[in-house]
C-alpha cells in the first residue's frame, strides 16, 4: 500500500473511532431527551406560588415536549426535603425543583444542610417573577403601615406576623417589620403560604408577607386587605397599593425574586442546555404568559446562567447583610 493510501485509511479509522466514542463515551448526548416523563418537585404544600407555576409550566412542556410531566409536592425543612428527594434521584434531567430563588439566594443564609446548596443545585431558568405584599386580616384596625407600628407600639406583643417557611423572603420581610416595631412584634412560623392563610383570615395571625399573586383573589374578595408592596414600585395587580420605596422605607425594597427550575449541579451540560432552552420556549408561549397574567403572576427575567448566578449572588450578599443586621439565628436541619 502507498504512503498516501496509508495515511488516508488511517484518516478514516480515526474519524470513525471519534464518532463511536463520542456516542457510546457520552450518554447525555446519545440518549433522546426526554424520552421518559419528566418530574417537577415543589418544596411547597398545594396551592402557593411555587405549586401554581409548576403546574402551569407542566401543562405548557406536555405540549411541547409530547411528553408525560407530573407534578410532585414535598413540603418542609425550608425545601430541605424537596432537595433531598431531587438528589435522590439520577442527575439526568428528569427530576426537577420548581421553586423560588431564595432556596440559592436566601436559605442557606439562615438554613445549614448536611450538604452545600449552592454547590448541590443549579438555577436553569425563571418561569415567573414574583413580589410579596404586606398583607392584613380583613378586621385588624390599622390600614397602612404607619398605622401598624403605632398599633404595635400602644399594644406591644398583641400582634403577630406569618412566617410563610424558615429563611424564605416572607421571613425575612417579617423578622424586618418586627425590628422596625422595637421588637414588639411576634413572629409565628408555618410550614407554607395555605396553613398560614386560613390562620391570617381567622386573625390568628394578623400579618404576612406574601407574594402578590396568592392573594390578590383574597384582597379583592375583602377577606384580607394589602398595605404596602416590598418593592420600588406598585405592583400592576394592586395598583391602589403604595410600595415601600415610595413610603421611605427603602430596606424593605428586596433584590429581584422568582419561581423557576432547579436541577443537579452533576446534571451533563447538553442537557442542562435542553432544559434551559425548552424552558425558554414554554415562558414564552402565549399560552403560558395568559395563564400567569390570570393567576396574577409577573412574567420572568430572561437571563443566561451566567446572569442568573450573578443575581443569586447579588441577592444573597444583600440579604447576608440583613441578617447580620438583625442578628438572626441558624436553623440546622
Amino acid at each position: 500500500m502507498s504512503e498516501p493510501s496509508r495515511l488516508s485509511g488511517l484518516r478514516s479509522l480515526a474519524i470513525i473511532a471519534l464518532c463511536w466514542f463520542a456516542a457510546v463515551g457520552s450518554p447525555a448526548l446519545a440518549q433522546p431527551w426526554p424520552d421518559k416523563p419528566i418530574r417537577l418537585i415543589v418544596p411547597a404544600p398545594p396551592g402557593g406560588i411555587s405549586d401554581m407555576v409548576a403546574r402551569l409550566l407542566a401543562e405548557q412542556l406536555r405540549t411541547n415536549l409530547g411528553q408525560t410531566v407530573l407534578v410532585d409536592n414535598k413540603p418542609g425543612g425550608s425545601a430541605v426535603v424537596a432537595e433531598r428527594a431531587v438528589m435522590a434521584a439520577p442527575a439526568d434531567g428528569y427530576t426537577w425543583m420548581v421553586g423560588p430563588s431564595s432556596v440559592l439566594s436566601d436559605i442557606p443564609l439562615t438554613v445549614k444542610t448536611p450538604y452545600d446548596v449552592l454547590k448541590t443545585f443549579t438555577y436553569v431558568a425563571e418561569a415567573s417573577s414574583m413580589i410579596h405584599v404586606l398583607v392584613a386580616n380583613a378586621t385588624f384596625p390599622p390600614n397602612n403601615v404607619n398605622e401598624v407600628l403605632d398599633h404595635v407600639k400602644r399594644h406591644p406583643r398583641s400582634v403577630s406576623v406569618a412566617n410563610l417557611s424558615a429563611g424564605t423572603r416572607s421571613n425575612l420581610l417579617g423578622e424586618m417589620l418586627r425590628a422596625k416595631s422595637g421588637n414588639d412584634m411576634l413572629v409565628v412560623p408555618y410550614k407554607g403560604s395555605a396553613p398560614a392563610m386560613v390562620d391570617l383570615m381567622g386573625n390568628q395571625v394578623q400579618l404576612t408577607f406574601e407574594v402578590v399573586s396568592n392573594v390578590v383573589p383574597l384582597i379583592k374578595s375583602g377577606k384580607l386587605k394589602a398595605l404596602a408592596v416590598a418593592s420600588s414600585t406598585r405592583s400592576q395587580y394592586l395598583p391602589h397599593v403604595p410600595s415601600f420605596g415610595e413610603l421611605g422605607l427603602p430596606d424593605f425594597v428586596l433584590p429581584h425574586a422568582s419561581v423557576g427550575v432547579f436541577v443537579l449541579s452533576s446534571t451533563p451540560k447538553p442537557i442542562v442546555d435542553r432544559i434551559q432552552s425548552e424552558m425558554a420556549k414554554a415562558v414564552h408561549a402565549p399560552k403560558f404568559r395568559e395563564a400567569l397574567t390570570a393567576q396574577g403572576l409577573d412574567f420572568p427575567q430572561d437571563a443566561s446562567l451566567d446572569q442568573l448566578r450573578q443575581t443569586l449572588a447579588d441577592t444573597s450578599a444583600h440579604n447576608q447583610a440583613i441578617i447580620k443586621k438583625l442578628q438572626l439565628k441558624i436553623n440546622l436541619e
